[in-house]
């Protein structure tokens, strides 16, 4: 009896551990880079963009009418991630500057989202890129899909951000697939903002000086 309450204490100390065992995933992979960035006579600030790139497959477009209603992990491997040193204006909705997790969210009409998370709040709450079910994101911003656009495949995931300081534009190509969305970035200067040594209106005469 008591060999065989030791094995059974044994055992009932082993099965814990067994269901704790850890599977590790990834591993080295390629990732792409869009970036951008502003100067005068100094560093104005900046705009980068990081994504994994999975590689298309004709079937996915069957897919596409699945996606509504539900947040999707974009990219493959780690998050997608966006960071941006001034506010900018995407698709009309305002992201206040930041380090950001994106995903894509398709509303219930069917209109595409890019989703954004504060990366440090994500990373302190342990939130990961393929449960798009605990995500809560802070900001989203409209993206038009021009379906079935480019002749050639585009075969792994290509996003991008281009432009200049006064208008910019943000685009998701994959398959035959653009996402795309207008972009506008708040820098001093550039017409969103105060320009340098720029003259006072007259509403703003009581803020000079008083002369000699």
């Amino acid at each position: 009896m008591i060999r065989f309450a030791t094995l059974a204490a044994l055992a009932a100390l082993t099965l814990p551990l067994a269901a704790q065992d850890i599977q590790v995933f990834g591993g080295k992979g390629e990732r792409a880079a869009s970036t951008m960035v502003f100067f005068s006579d100094k560093p104005e600030g900046g705009i980068s963009l990081s994504h994994g790139q999975p590689a298309w497959r004709d079937e996915y477009n069957a897919m596409l009418p699945q996606l509504a209603g539900k947040m999707h992990r974009l990219g493959k491997d780690w998050w997608t991630t966006f960071d941006n040193s001034m506010k900018l204006t995407i698709g009309g909705a305002e992201l206040p500057a930041g380090s950001w997790f994106c995903g894509l969210e398709v509303n219930d009409a069917g209109v595409f989202h890019l989703v954004f998370l504060d990366s440090s709040k994500a990373m302190k709450e342990g939130v990961m890129p393929f449960m798009p079910a605990t995500w809560k994101p802070e900001h989203k911003v409209p993206l038009v899909l021009h379906k079935d656009k480019l002749q050639a495949v585009v075969e792994k995931m290509t996003m991008e951000i281009k432009g200049d300081a006064k208008q910019a534009e943000l685009t998701l190509s994959w398959g035959k697939h653009v996402l795309h969305a207008d972009v506008k970035v708040h820098l001093a200067g550039n017409g969103q903002g105060e320009a340098k040594g720029a003259e006072k209106k007259d509403g703003d005469k009581k803020d000079a000086k008083p002369a000699k």
